[in-house]
């Protein structure tokens, strides 16, 4: 019996029997045994002490349970008639009082008793295969005292709680059990029982690339893993020649994961570390080190700088997201030369690791400076159909700079003038005529100024060529051709030309390969105007492209011969008029009687008089004829005369 103060002793005094015997009455298990302590879910039996004089079944008992400390019932009278099997709740874990309400030599007693209640809810845990023979458990539960695992049939062993162990686990088991204890010598204990689920497979960690953002130190990182299944533990470790094993744990990384950032990392090596969970079959990805990149410009060259951790590396670099293969290596880096003063560059280093992964550099942008003058570019002066010159710049590659421009002069006698700046490689013209040209042949310069200011040296001269065509012979059949000679982008090298016969839409119709100066055509076209222009190779013209000179022309005088007298009598000898002669054609040939009618017209050679008028037969007698044609260079030719018409 527990003696109380305060209120709660008021209140139990109120009902309690004075002077009790030392043991009042007992709970009794299905076992049959006496409990000092209650257990969730294990009935009990309340009923007197051996050694006290109550006739049970005579005068009735009556017991109940309170929760607390010292409680008694209303009236001191429990509710439950004896036998009493109690069976304790979750609810009702902690204190209880209970009481009986009976007689001891025939006077009513009320005696009370506290037990404490224990909770006997099976233990959580957890378990953490490993693919060794053992697993991780963890006992979650605070209820307990004390705790023994076991896996399968194998031996039970303590484990602590909040504290991972590793079990081993005997072949062909598939559950572990935790079994819960009190400190009580009462059985308060619980069982809990969990299958070991399949672990994944082990696999070697995947470490594809480290990206840097920026330059170390500062820059950030982002590492590409992969192959990282759960039931497994995965750290990104640094090599450190004083850490134990050589590397240092610098972050832990979550299964499943496929990317890791790191905000601030060292220059070094990395790698991803894998153990299972039981702390055994350890692997590790291969090591990628960390490339920094900077970079600098100067006389027109850009100059990369490589802080690379690691060794054996293959490198690859992009410019502007382009491969390039045209660097040269410098100490400590490397060094682009394929550059234009002004322009701005994004580079990017990419170097294969010796285990198959890539360390990429942060991205640097450089824009290159020079006092360094820019390529010399080439010219070439050329006529165009309409004896227009016209200047085609040569640039390597084909292609001005951005900001860039190019100033051409022009050259006659002595005397040098400015003509003019382009910003494209559009080609310039000069509009002078060429009458203008052949009293002073022109050459032609042009210079390329770069963004930041520099200028090249001016190209070679640029000087095209004239020609000129002149009638030759006592006919004027055959035409003279002379030519001025052209200048090139290269000097030292030979000049070819090849005379091209034009025909009067600008299509070639025959070529033939000239040399010197001057060519006499002494089989020129038919044509009233022949014309001409040099295609013009060599002197550095790069293969493909061409000068030409201006067109040339040699327009003839036509000849005509118009006999006197015909007989039309049809003994097949001089029976016809007809119009003979040189370069006629689109003419126009009348004849008229002595009236002024007109008897006939042709307008080519074919169209013939027979002396016939208008169907009768040719009549003896003397006619006036007329010819009216416009030349090739619009000059008229007329002529006219008398025929005699004979029998």
């Amino acid at each position: 019996m527990l003696w109380l103060g305060g209120a709660g002793a008021v209140r139990a005094q109120s009902c309690l029997s004075p002077s009790p015997p030392a043991c009042t009455f007992e709970a009794i298990d299905d076992n049959g045994l006496s409990v000092t302590a209650l257990c969730v879910g294990k009935r009990v039996k309340f009923q007197p002490c051996p050694t006290r004089d109550v006739r049970i079944y005579d005068n009735p008992i009556y017991y109940g349970v309170l929760p607390g400390l010292g409680n008694t019932f209303p009236a001191c009278t429990p509710n439950r008639i004896y036998p009493y099997f109690y069976t304790p709740t979750l609810a009702e874990v902690g204190m209880v009082t209970v009481s009986e309400l009976g007689n001891e030599a025939g006077v009513s007693k009320y005696f009370i008793r506290t037990f404490r209640v224990y909770d006997t809810s099976p233990p959580p845990f957890t378990i953490a295969p490993c693919p060794t023979g053992s697993a991780l458990v963890t006992v979650t539960d605070t209820k307990f005292d004390a705790y023994l695992v076991q896996a399968g049939s194998g031996p039970a062993q303590p484990i602590l709680r909040n504290q991972a162990t590793v079990l081993a686990v005997p072949a062909g088991a598939t559950s572990i059990t935790v079994t819960g204890r009190y400190t009580i010598t009462e059985a308060c204990e619980s069982s809990n029982t969990q299958t070991i689920r399949a672990t994944a497979a082990p696999v070697t960690p995947r470490f594809s690339s480290l990206t840097l953002a920026g330059p170390l130190p500062g820059g950030a990182a982002t590492l590409a893993v992969g192959n990282l299944p759960a039931d497994y533990q995965y750290s990104l470790q640094i090599a450190d020649a004083t850490a134990p094993g050589g590397f240092r744990d610098v972050a832990t990384v979550s299964p499943g994961s496929t990317t890791i950032s790191l905000p601030a990392p060292a220059a070094g090596c990395y790698r991803i570390f894998r153990t299972d969970l039981c702390g055994t079959s350890p692997a590790a990805s291969p090591l990628i080190c960390t490339l920094s990149l900077s970079g600098s410009s100067t006389s027109n060259r850009n100059q990369l700088l490589l802080a690379d951790a690691g060794a054996g590396n293959t490198y690859t670099v992009t410019r502007n997201g382009q491969l390039i293969t045209t660097l040269t290596s410098i100490p400590g880096g490397l060094e682009d030369a394929d550059v234009q003063c002004g322009s701005t560059y994004t580079y990017v280093v990419t170097a294969r690791q010796p285990g198959g992964g890539d360390a990429i550099s942060n991205q640097v942008r450089i824009t290159t400076v020079s006092a360094l003058p820019p390529q010399q570019p080439k010219l070439v002066a050329s006529f165009n159909l309409r004896n227009v010159v016209e200047l085609m710049p040569l640039l390597s590659p084909p292609a001005l700079p951005a900001g860039s421009s190019l100033r051409y002069s022009r050259t006659t006698g002595t005397a040098t003038t400015d003509f003019g700046t382009a910003t494209t490689l559009r080609a310039p013209r000069d509009s002078a005529d060429l009458g203008a040209l052949r009293a002073a042949l022109p050459c032609y310069t042009v210079r390329l100024l770069d963004v930041c200011g520099n200028a090249s040296p001016p190209s070679a001269p640029a000087c095209p060529s004239l020609l000129t065509a002149e009638p030759a012979g006592p006919d004027g059949t055959a035409a003279t051709l002379t030519w001025t000679p052209f200048s090139g982008p290269d000097a030292s090298q030979p000049v070819s030309y090849l005379l091209q016969r034009l025909a009067p839409d600008g299509t070639v119709r025959s070529t033939q390969p000239v040399s010197g100066g001057s060519y006499s055509d002494l089989a020129p076209p038919t044509d009233q105007t022949i014309r001409y222009r040099l295609q013009i190779s060599g002197a550095g013209l790069p293969t493909g492209t061409f000068s030409y000179s201006n067109l040339a022309s040699v327009t003839r005088t036509p000849s005509l011969t118009i006999p006197t007298a015909f007989t039309p009598n049809g003994d097949g000898l001089n029976d016809v008029l007809e119009v003979k002669g040189r370069f006629l054609g689109n003419y126009t040939f009348v004849v008229v009687d002595r009236n002024g009618q007109e008897v006939f017209r042709g307008r080519q050679r074919s169209d013939v008089w027979d002396g016939r008028i208008a169907g009768h037969a040719p009549v003896p007698g003397s006619y006036v004829w007329r010819f009216q044609q416009t030349a090739d260079d619009g000059q008229p030719f007329s002529r006219s005369g008398a025929v005699t018409i004979l029998k």
